[in-house]
């Protein structure tokens, strides 16, 4: 209560507050509330209730669901009330990331993503005594209402120029970043990429608070973009034949030094093509693991952007086997799941640093480095590879996996009876 009767004293335009989640198909859910009825429920006068759906709509059937078992379910969301920031591109809306309550389980917040990453953020803390930082790169495309590249003179057409940056689109960037900065978000750069692509870096912050400025990043970014009439789409496939976008994940720890942080990566790489289940969480972006982007092969190197690790240093990584379909904070708290156990098993770090492109090595140049296994190509090799995983598995609620691993599933069935076009309108929709 008093943490809201604050931020209202502090933002008076605020008329209505956005109760906000991310379901398992990495879709940002959104209730409208106005101020008034936040209130009666910061003050405990009301519980707001969900249908029991709101976690499991598949992006391929939305919005038909599949719920796994036939019992009525109670859903509660329970507002984070430290999240509640200011939405800067709409001055009367404050946004509040929210905890999902299912009333019934034994474990009531078993099947709730930010709370697996809320608990394994006091584990970090309690049990290797450490706390880390995470900031995260966004790609975006720009597309034009029908779905194509923006046909301007200025056109976005190359890494790091300032081609593109010349003219409507650098004044539409500006809005964003004024937005951002309204809502208490920092940009740490943005750049060109390639053709009709963008790069937004946020500055790093405790791993919360980036993730929750990642998930109202990507909303401000969509919401200047569309009222200039153009699509700002972070799907990881948004071309039949293009640029692919992705999220990359940066994790610096403070007090964990090697060989600690060794035994930490090597847990993470141990498990990576069972992660990708939950970071490319979607039937298209496998096209991402190709000679870079995510990368062919799981493995790490200094400064390697061909690999699904980038190590910076000893203490800072870059997790590039994410993307805009995944639940951040399920990929989060799922990537430290696989860290602590690999910090408690002291599990080797057997990979070695890669300082080359992995595509010009043949097969026993490869193993010198160790990258022999391949990453996924797909998203049902991924979830196979996760039900195979007894070990992280046994890291992550089964109430979790239980709604999550079917839900995937459908997705895999439903999308390969699509053809590509079929499937790129449906994510355009969504991402």
């Amino acid at each position: 209560m008093e943490e809201l009767q604050e931020f209202l004293a502090k933002n008076e335009s605020t008329k209505y507050i956005r109760l906000q989640w991310i379901d398992y198909s990495g879709v940002l859910r959104v209730r409208f509330l106005p101020v008034a009825r936040c209130l009666q429920i910061a003050r405990g006068e009301e519980e707001y209730l969900l249908p029991q759906v709101s976690m499991i709509i598949p992006v391929s059937t939305a919005p038909r669901c599949f719920p796994t078992g036939t019992d009525i379910e109670t859903w509660v969301l329970r507002p984070d009330w430290l999240s509640l920031r200011r939405c800067g591109f709409r001055p009367t809306h404050a946004s509040v990331m929210c905890f999902l309550e299912h009333k019934e389980a034994k474990d009531t917040y078993s099947k709730c993503p930010r709370m697996l990453l809320w608990r394994a953020l006091l584990e970090l803390e309690a049990l290797w005594d450490t706390k880390a930082l995470v900031g995260f790169e966004i790609e975006c495309m720009l597309l034009d209402q029908k779905g194509q590249p923006l046909d301007q003179l200025d056109r976005l057409n190359s890494y790091q120029t300032a081609a593109g940056l010349r003219g409507q689109t650098l004044d539409i960037v500006e809005e964003v970043i004024d937005c951002l900065r309204e809502s208490s978000i920092e940009i740490h750069h943005f750049h060109t990429e390639t053709h009709d692509q963008i790069e937004f870096a946020l500055t790093p912050e405790s791993p919360l608070n980036a993730i929750d400025s990642l998930v109202l990043a990507q909303e401000t970014i969509r919401t200047v973009f569309v009222r200039h009439n153009i699509q700002a789409t972070m799907t990881p496939k948004p071309l039949l034949d293009g640029p692919t976008n992705g999220i990359h994940l940066h994790m610096s720890v403070d007090k964990l030094a090697p060989p600690l942080t060794d035994h930490f990566l090597a847990g993470i790489l141990k498990h990576t093509r069972s992660l990708c289940a939950f970071g490319m969480a979607n039937f298209d972006g496998y096209v991402r693991t190709g000679k870079d982007a995510a990368g062919a092969w799981v493995g790490f190197g200094t400064e390697n952007r061909d690999l699904p690790v980038r190590k910076v240093n000893d203490q800072h990584w870059e997790f590039r086997a994410l993307d805009a379909t995944a639940n951040p904070y399920l990929f989060f708290g799922a990537v430290l799941a696989a860290g602590f156990g690999g910090l408690a098993a002291q599990t080797d770090l057997i990979w070695t640093d890669c300082h080359v492109f992995p595509a010009s090595l043949d097969e026993q140049e490869r193993s010198r480095y160790r990258l022999e296994e391949g990453m996924p190509g797909s998203l049902r090799e991924a979830l196979e590879c996760l039900k195979a995983d007894a070990t992280l598995k046994d890291q992550l609620p089964q109430e979790l996996l239980n709604e999550y691993i079917p839900l995937k599933e459908k997705e895999v069935e439903v999308f390969e009876d699509m053809t590509e076009s079929q499937r790129r309108v449906r994510f355009l929709e969504y991402f």
